[in-house]
């Protein structure tokens, strides 16, 4: 679909719906670049005209594949972000101003079509977590060697014990066979 509109289209209608899908095989987060699921994502959005602006509102929803933060498995993500803008059609932007109006979303814009991919991209990128896990309790990956503690809780790391011997500063040797004894006391 292309999602592109025209402004006389929108002044003259005064309302516009539009809803289909967004096409990509591949989305560019802060994050990275990952697998679009499907290959698009679902998109609504309306526009009204109301006094030289256009408002525009709406949502975007869809799946990419991520690789988890903690166990790096490729996992489903689900994204849902909300479409939102001003288009303000007869006004200059004041730059004494320009960073209050920034966040209140305002576009100037003077051109006969907009073109609301930016809005749809915005959406997602802005939706998108910084860190994302597979599921809520994962437990990562053994720091020493790299196992995947959800496949293997049990895993008795062996590297752990030879790092603790070569790079444990002596001076901490004495705490940790303390907080042992400690240990294997409170367990009897």
């Amino acid at each position: 679909m292309d999602w592109k509109v025209k402004v006389k289209d929108v002044i003259a209608n005064k309302r516009m719906k539009l809803e289909g899908f967004y096409e990509r095989e591949y989305m560019d987060f802060h994050t990275g670049t990952y697998k679009v699921i499907e290959g698009k994502f679902y998109v609504k959005i309306s526009l009204v005209y109301s006094d030289g602006t256009i408002i525009v509102g709406g949502f975007v929803k869809g799946k990419v594949e991520r690789p988890c933060d903690r166990c790096l498995e490729l996992s489903i993500l689900e994204i849902n972000g909300t479409i939102e803008g001003i288009y303000d059609l007869k006004n200059e932007p004041n730059f004494k101003d320009s960073e209050m109006e920034n966040l209140k979303n305002v576009i100037y814009y003077k051109g006969d079509v907009i073109d609301l991919e930016d809005r749809i991209i915005e959406a997602l990128v802005v939706s998108a977590p910084d860190v994302f896990l597979c599921k809520e309790d994962c437990k990562g990956l053994c720091p020493f060697c790299g196992e995947n503690l959800n496949k293997n809780p049990g895993h008795k790391c062996p590297e752990k014990e030879r790092f603790e011997e070569e790079f444990v500063d002596v001076r901490f040797k004495k705490l940790m066979k303390l907080k042992d004894e400690l240990k294997n006391n409170n367990n009897n």
